[in-house]
């Protein structure tokens, strides 16, 4: 089998540490829109009215419960907004 020289293992290092770096900019970015989202929930008191904001389309809609059960009607009502 071939070996790579080491100015190709060197490269295909660097790459990778590059990915790896760009992974953890992306999960950070992630967790700033969290916080952000949780803010903004906390300051319009959406999170005791069981409201949550969809960060892609910027708009307050209702939270799906989190412990897995949810109810037949909510998914349908749902699957209806998805499809049209």
């Amino acid at each position: 089998m071939a070996e790579f020289d080491s100015e190709d293992r060197y490269h295909l290092r660097k790459l990778q540490m590059d990915v790896d770096k760009k992974e953890l900019d992306v999960q950070k970015a992630q967790q700033d829109l969290d916080r952000y989202i949780l803010d903004l929930e906390h300051k319009y008191g959406l999170m005791t009215q069981e409201n949550a904001i969809d960060p892609r389309t910027a708009t307050i809609e209702a939270r799906l419960p989190r412990n897995g059960k949810v109810q037949t009607e909510e998914l349908l009502k749902n699957e209806g907004k998805v499809a049209a």
